[in-house]
């Protein structure tokens, strides 16, 4: 334990936070909130803005590899890697699980309780028409939590030109799926394996991304363009309902790395990337239950993005809190989350 100690802190010493990773993280939260609330608004599913979660998973493996890899390779074992990913996700899932219990067992038979009760603890439900009917976009957490567990077992292990191999490999495999049945796959247990080669594709380049640059990308990309890339493609993707998946491959492929680089030249104190940052996984956690909770009672789907903003706010705020000697408190957010 000592060494892992040390080497905690060697981390926290050499690594800074990198600001503009917190600005696209709370521009992707925002865009997922917004291409859902279209969704229930219009009762149709327009544009791309789904594709937020394949960049939440490349930034994930991004940072992942620059925090854990080093202490992965010297004696941090998987288990403790994993469980200590799992346990960062588990509290505001769990606030948000509980925003839409009221509702699930309102509106579900009692033989589904179960299910709720497995969704509070991120245990997926392979019998029911969506893995986590309690809060739909927990799937993509379930999915990180297994590329992390890959990442702690196999892939710090394998060198950049086989993971570079390995990644191709995804990227084609999830390029045929998406050909077929359509990019947004892995929420519900019909297609939820399809969704393996989706995260390991993003995670495994976010894994490659960070072993070449190291925080110094080779590619001059301006950070306000890594800003707006994601909004403007999105928006544009909106208008015209561009969903198909050769689009989607050009946003993970092409996109998501020229954003990173973009945002890794963001180099100065902005109080507004670090509040996206802070806000970004809350934001992301208790929107659905929030606003799926707000149309049973009759709120427009407006003021359940307000209260979505409000709610994900107070998690924050809570996390930021300084603790007091023998106090509890939320943990903090992971540092990029789905």
């Amino acid at each position: 334990m000592g060494r892992f100690l040390r080497l905690a802190h060697y981390s926290r010493a050499m690594q800074g936070r990198l600001i503009g990773f917190d600005g696209l993280r709370g521009i992707a939260a925002l865009s997922v909130l917004l291409f859902h609330a279209l969704t229930w608004t219009t009762g149709d599913a327009r544009g791309n803005g789904y594709l937020a979660v394949d960049f939440f998973f490349m930034l994930s493996g991004y940072v992942m590899a620059r925090t854990y890899e080093a202490r992965l390779g010297q004696g941090l074992s998987t288990i403790y890697f994993v469980r200590a990913r799992y346990r960062r996700f588990l509290p505001v899932m769990a606030i948000a699980g509980l925003i839409a219990l009221p509702g699930f067992l309102l509106t579900n038979e009692m033989s589904l309780w179960p299910v709720a009760l497995a969704n509070l603890l991120l245990i997926p439900s392979l019998f029911t028409g969506r893995l986590y009917p309690l809060n739909g976009p927990a799937w993509s957490i379930l999915l990180e939590l297994i590329a992390n567990m890959a990442h702690g077992l196999v892939l710090r292990c394998l060198s950049t030109r086989i993971l570079v191999h390995v990644v191709l490999l995804s990227a084609t495999l999830f390029a045929v799926v998406a050909s077929r049945v359509g990019m947004d796959v892995g929420a519900q247990p019909a297609s939820f394996f399809f969704g393996l080669p989706r995260v390991m594709c993003a995670y495994g380049m976010g894994v490659i991304l960070w072993r070449w640059w190291r925080d110094r990308p080779t590619i001059a990309v301006p950070p306000l363009a890594a800003l707006v890339a994601m909004p403007l493609y999105f928006g544009i993707g909106t208008m015209i309902d561009a969903d198909g998946w050769i689009s989607g491959m050009v946003f993970i492929l092409l996109v998501c790395p020229l954003m990173l680089a973009g945002g890794l030249r963001w180099q100065r104190q902005s109080r507004w990337m670090t509040a996206a940052g802070a806000i970004s996984f809350p934001l992301y956690a208790v929107h659905a239950p929030v606003c799926m909770t707000g149309l049973m009672l009759g709120v427009p789907v407006a003021g359940g993005v307000a209260a979505s903003l409000a709610v994900a706010g107070l998690i924050a705020w809570m996390q930021a809190r300084p603790r007091r000697p023998g106090s509890a408190t939320l943990p903090s957010a992971p540092l990029a989350a789905s």
